[in-house]
């Protein structure tokens, strides 16, 4: 079997590594040189997941989660003692589909999870299914992975907007606002734990904010978690005594300031549902969702 690289030092090669596969995106392979047992990985920029092999906090900060074969024989053994091979270089919609062949050809030890990409052949939610559906009808048209974005974006606004506002102010509102709630599971799907949002997911796993963006937005996650997204409207929207809407606005900060409420108590009123100053409803989409809403009235005029 040819290969595009073979590093038989790691240790010594590294920055030759780094420079032949920047911004390339392929199949790479780790080999034990003592026991020959191997890892088989994918990535959409082997130099950045590279990277994440080269740091012995981040193998140790992952192993204090999860177990990892792979990262705790590297630990074990250093790299001098392991080899490393790019299989091959590929498009990115072709990544799962060569890992997976490379993974039933060379059957890899240190690989926990035999199905590539770690998602395939795991219990998914029903909305994970309808998102890899929209995004394998995007590969054709050169738009992978955002399109399935875009399409579930319409769907939330058809399901949340509220009847009664006008066409126009429909036109003009936007969910470019959206929280993203992330939920972190390992190959097997036993949950890890859940994150408001990207930044603290990334934090927490030590890689960049744009990684779990492009896990987001693509689908492809390139280690051995699995990822749930789920949108959060951030929107508030404010009714008068009467229920009759009277603005949406972009989130709860801006909503603290305009109307001078601490964000805290604006917190409690959109989940308890009462009126504000004898003047205001302050309703959010994720309250409505998590069955924290109890004002009927609002709750009718809104969906």
């Amino acid at each position: 079997m040819k290969f595009v690289h073979s590093y038989t030092n790691p240790e010594l090669d590294k920055n030759i590594i780094y420079f032949e596969n920047n911004n390339r995106s392929g199949i790479y392979r780790w080999t034990n040189k003592i026991n020959n047992k191997c890892y088989v990985g994918s990535s959409i920029n082997l130099t950045k997941r590279l990277r994440y092999y080269y740091s012995l906090k981040f193998l140790q900060k992952t192993l204090l989660k999860e177990k990892s074969l792979i990262y705790s024989a590297i630990l074990k053994y250093g790299y001098s003692n392991f080899s490393l091979d790019i299989l091959e270089y590929c498009n990115i919609e072709n990544l799962i589909e060569r890992e997976q062949y490379y993974i039933n050809n060379l059957k890899p030890k240190y690989n926990i999870c035999k199905i590539a990409n770690s998602r395939l052949g795991t219990k998914q939610s029903i909305e994970t299914k309808k998102l890899m559906s929209l995004k394998s009808r995007g590969k054709n048209n050169g738009n992978f992975g955002k399109k399935a974005k875009e399409e579930t974006i319409k769907k939330i606004t058809k399901n949340f907007i509220n009847k009664n506002i006008s066409n126009e102010t429909k036109l003009k509102l936007s969910l470019r606002n959206q929280g993203i709630n992330v939920k972190l599971f390992d190959c097997s799907n036993n949950f890890i734990n859940e994150f408001p949002n990207m930044r603290s997911a990334a934090k927490y796993l030590g890689i960049t904010v744009d990684t779990i963006r492009k896990i987001y937005e693509t689908g492809i996650s390139y280690d051995e978690y699995i990822y749930k997204f789920e949108l959060k409207d951030l929107r508030i929207w404010i009714y008068n005594s009467d229920y009759i809407l009277v603005e949406i606005i972009e989130n709860a900060r801006k909503t603290s300031l305009k109307y001078n409420i601490a964000p805290s108590t604006l917190s409690n009123y959109i989940k308890e549902g009462k009126l504000y100053n004898k003047m205001y409803y302050f309703v959010n989409k994720n309250s409505l969702l998590n069955d924290k809403f109890n004002s009927p009235n609002i709750l009718k005029s809104i969906l």
